[in-house]
């Protein structure tokens, strides 16, 4: 057994990592409830807070997931990929990406913080600001869920009349603000439909006041687990599609709303396949890699396996219609087949992965490096309006006792 998994290093590290992670978590709040009240009539300033704080949270769970569970990232780049040769990493084991923003990222689900190490991908091109994260709900979670409330995460409840409307404001949102036209830079709606609540934002474009995104997508919906793979495979079989072994049978209606809704800024899709070192093909991620065996005990993946292919907007069958419900079951049948083809690309490149621990891409590129920031000196960030917070009230309270 590894040093770090032993209960003397466990209690030891825990006592330091979790009030560093809820300390960290409320100067972010705090960040924020002071920056909305700040900025309340200044909106780009807002939005800049905001975005801020997203990369705050990425640095802060970032450091203490590297100290728990030290690992490696391998990112192999298919021939789709624009400008591979900016994917590198320098000397110290950095990791240095060139991801396109205005992007969406999908990819199959295989533990509950994938959405972690996607947004650090992206942290590692410097876009770590303009994430936006579809995931079931969370907004309920003390501190937390206020938080990812504020950087307008797509939230989730599993009902898809509730989900659409909801998911298609927040998206015409990101496309507004995409454009410069949008609320992050004090723009007011257009109008606002009555029959389904859908809100508008002018049609043009203000190229020097926009704010891109990240959108990261799972469309498999869940983990895989004995109940979700048997959903899975029923229905494929049910609908005569081929069985899937490594991966479940992804969902379209989210992913086709955020392809059409976006489509007017989104330039590219990266499909993204991963696959967790020391993870048999027989065990399920969440139970090797769980929540409490990652953070509590240091049981985590030796290296993060990424491949990463790239599709352009204009490549994907999207049809005319601009509402999900109203798309003709021809249009439908071609995003449903590309998708599935898609990932039964993934299903086969996750095979090689299992039977010969690598994807079998021998002419693709390959970088490795850690998990890790830039610099620790990072780690400050998040806690300095806080700290700053506290020092002017120490400072005023001083003042105070020596008028008196």
């Amino acid at each position: 057994m590894s040093l770090r998994h032993t209960w003397p290093v466990i209690i030891v590290r825990s006592a330091f990592l979790v009030p560093t992670f809820l300390i960290g978590c409320l100067f972010i709040v705090f960040t924020q409830v002071v920056g909305l009240y700040v900025f309340q009539h200044n909106a780009p300033s807002r939005q800049a807070m905001i975005n801020i704080t997203k990369t705050h949270f990425v640095i802060l769970i970032t450091f203490m997931t590297s100290l728990i569970n030290p690992t490696k990232i391998a990112i192999t780049l298919d021939k789709s990929v624009p400008n591979p040769q900016q994917f590198t990493v320098d000397n110290g084991g950095h990791l240095h990406t060139s991801f396109k923003p205005n992007s969406i990222f999908i990819s199959n689900h295989q533990i509950y913080t994938d959405w972690l190490f996607l947004w650090f991908l992206n942290y590692t091109s410097r876009l770590s600001d303009y994430i936006y994260i579809v995931l079931k709900d969370l907004s309920s979670i003390p501190v937390l869920g206020y938080g990812m409330k504020n950087y307008n995460f797509l939230f989730l409840s599993r009902k898809w009349e509730k989900d659409k409307i909801k998911l298609t404001n927040q998206l015409l949102e990101i496309d507004a603000n995409a454009r410069g036209v949008g609320p992050a830079n004090g723009v007011t709606l257009v109008s606002t439909t009555n029959t389904n609540k859908i809100r508008e934002w002018p049609k043009t474009n203000q190229p020097s006041k926009i704010w891109p995104y990240q959108l990261i997508l799972f469309p498999e919906g869940t983990v895989p687990s004995d109940r979700t793979t048997k959903k899975s495979r029923e229905y494929i079989q049910a609908n005569g599609h081929e069985p899937m072994k490594h991966v479940l049978l992804p969902r379209i209606r989210g992913l086709y709303l955020a392809l059409k809704k976006l489509q007017n800024t989104l330039e590219v899709v990266y499909d993204i396949t991963i696959a967790y070192s020391n993870l048999k093909e027989t065990e399920y991620g969440e139970d090797v890699f769980s929540l409490k065996r990652y953070y509590l005990k240091g049981y985590g993946p030796e290296r993060i396996n990424y491949y990463v292919r790239c599709f352009s907007i204009k490549d994907i069958p999207l049809g005319d219609e601009e509402d999900v419900d109203d798309i003709s079951p021809e249009a439908l049948k071609k995003f449903e087949q590309w998708l599935l083809n898609v990932w039964y690309e993934k299903d086969e490149l996750m095979s090689n992965f299992y039977k010969l621990g690598h994807w079998d891409k021998p002419n693709d590129p390959t970088v490795v490096g850690d998990f890790k920031l830039r610099n620790q000196i990072e780690i400050v960030l998040p806690y300095l309006s806080g700290i700053t917070a506290l020092l002017l009230l120490r400072l005023v309270y001083k003042l105070i006792r020596g008028m008196f």
